[in-house]
């Protein structure tokens, strides 16, 4: 645990911001305040605090955030206005006022580069360019590409219906249109033939003179359209604008670098968030003559706007650290972070023994095979490709540390453990979206939560459980209520998915085969009833 920082000089510490799976934000606040022993103020999304800079490469270790950064400077109360230009020459200047000094020596705690970077030019330039409009923000809206205003679904189906008539009609049309022309064609052929049966004797030597004189004309007129095409080939030559040469920038390997993303919030702005970067950008190359790489760069320098309120920051991981451990990747893959947060959840102690009954590709037996080293850790599942998955994984975290870990093939339903055996139960529960079906899991979810009462033990174990789906997982918990009692709920946003964290604790109710037996058949009985009950509800809609 680090040291207080009360005492500590403004130039000894820095301020860290990282950005939370939304929903987990009080979950990494805990971790953060126990591991730093410093206030952690945290918003929706992001947790901020300071923290010594000897101590900046241990905020990596924080298994619950995805991305860190380093803040140089906040600025308050901005007051952008109306005019974009206006607003840009004030982003350019805020790069006067940045403390370069205090991020990149946070910054070179993580990273390093082979030459010393300064943290201010030798010679402070006066003017760090003019300020510049972004063209994506002016450039004129294509009305076609307008949002339209939703349908109902009844007016969905008459859209549908009037666009097959215009297309039925359309081709009625066309059809006739061609039929037209093949008469036409038929008539004209016979009357031409007609006339050049009457005429044939007569007109035979004049045909043989015309023939020649089409002849003669034919070539005079190629030769003539050759010459017009020469002369129209050299004109576009001589029109066409020269070829963009490749923009080529001196790259100097004495300095690093560097390239800006901006993350704009709020209301009222006259610019978008490239154009802001884009200024932003040409500033910081002005002051400090970096190099510029988009891809290849050294130092991502974050510009926020939210608001009046402007920070500048420097990034300290180079990708999001939710990848970390995991190589094999499934449909459904658990994110090394929300893994992390759900084992916070359950308050391990040292000695207990984790079991994840579907590990899918093994995320959080790993997660506490390494952060929990003193806890024991198992796993399995009944899905092949989801075992040689976690295998993958596994032997993918033992190249770079030690690890115990194994993974089983069994079913949730029946596990082959003994009674009153693990110390916690957790794991993702399948959302019946990409995997499984909601049909599915009214059987699987409270088969599932009567086996783990089985193996957890009475009074202490507890269980763990990530769902979406809300419904199934209430009416199993209601079935299953003898058994467990849920403790905490956290709602989770999961790309878009209204997700939510259940922590259930075991009751001091022994476990019955028979009272199982008997709450597990109401439970299928309710299954039963509801895939009886969809059919008559679609007749009914038909």
């Amino acid at each position: 645990m680090s040291a207080p920082i009360e005492n500590m000089q403004e130039n000894e510490f820095c301020e860290i911001e990282a950005t939370v799976a939304s929903g987990f934000e009080n979950v990494v606040k805990e971790d953060a305040e126990e591991k730093f022993n410093v206030p952690v103020d945290a918003k929706r999304g992001r947790i901020a605090f300071k923290v010594p800079m000897k101590d900046v490469k241990k905020v990596l270790d924080l298994g619950g955030i995805d991305n860190c950064f380093v803040v140089m400077s906040r600025f308050s109360n901005v007051n952008f206005p109306e005019d974009e230009l206006e607003c840009m020459a004030l982003l350019r200047k805020i790069v006067y006022n940045v403390n370069w000094k205090n991020g990149l020596d946070a910054w070179s705690k993580i990273f390093s580069f082979h030459h010393p970077i300064a943290s201010c030019p030798e010679t402070v330039p006066v003017d760090l360019g003019a300020p510049t409009l972004s063209s994506r923000f002016h450039q004129p809206k294509n009305p076609s590409e307008e949002k339209k205003p939703k349908l109902s679904k009844s007016e969905r189906r008459k859209l549908r219906k009037q666009q097959a008539r215009e297309k039925f009609a359309a081709q009625n049309v066309q059809k006739a249109k061609e039929g037209e022309n093949v008469e036409k064609a038929e008539d004209l052929e016979a009357v031409s033939t007609t006339e050049i049966g009457k005429n044939d004797d007569e007109n035979l030597n004049e045909n043989t003179n015309n023939s020649q004189n089409v002849l003669e004309k034919a070539v005079s007129d190629s030769t003539c359209t050759v010459e017009k095409s020469a002369q129209k080939e050299t004109l576009e030559k001589e029109q066409a604008p020269a070829p963009k040469k490749p923009k080529t920038t001196d790259q100097d390997p004495t300095k690093p670098a560097f390239r800006v993303t901006c993350n704009r919030n709020g209301q009222g702005h006259p610019f978008d968030s490239m154009g802001a970067a884009s200024n932003f950008g040409g500033a910081v190359y002005n002051y400090f003559h970096w190099n510029v790489s988009m891809k290849q760069f050294d130092i991502e320098v974050i510009l926020n706007i939210e608001g009046n309120e402007v920070s500048v920051c420097l990034a300290l991981t180079r990708e999001s650290l939710h990848r970390r451990y995991i190589t094999a990747f499934g449909p459904t893959a658990l994110r090394a972070t929300h893994a992390y947060n759900m084992l916070r959840l359950c308050k391990l102690q040292p000695g207990e023994i984790i079991c994840d009954p579907m590990c899918g590709g093994g995320s959080i037996p790993l997660q506490s095979a390494v952060s929990w080293d003193k806890c024991v850790s198992i796993c399995g599942d009944i899905i092949n490709n989801a075992l040689k998955r976690t295998k993958e994984n596994i032997n993918y975290v033992a190249q770079s540390q030690p690890i115990s870990l194994d993974v089983v093939r069994w079913d949730v339903t029946n596990l082959p453990l003994r009674t009153e055996s693990m110390d916690v139960c957790i794991t993702d529960l399948p959302f019946g979206i990409r995997v499984g079906s909601k049909m599915n899991n009214w059987k699987l979810y409270p088969g599932a939560l009567m086996e783990m009462a089985r193996v957890t033990r009475v009074e202490k174990g507890r269980a763990c459980l990530l769902t979406q789906d809300k419904k199934c997982i209430n009416k199993a918990l209601s079935v299953t209520a003898r058994y467990w009692k849920c403790r905490n709920m956290v709602g989770l946003n999961m790309g878009g998915l209204a997700a939510c964290v259940y922590v259930l604790h075991r009751t001091v109710e022994k476990y019955n085969a028979e009272d199982a037996a008997q709450m597990l058949s109401t439970a299928l009985e309710h299954a039963k009833q509801k895939e009886g009950g969809s059919p008559t509800k679609t007749d009914t809609n038909q």
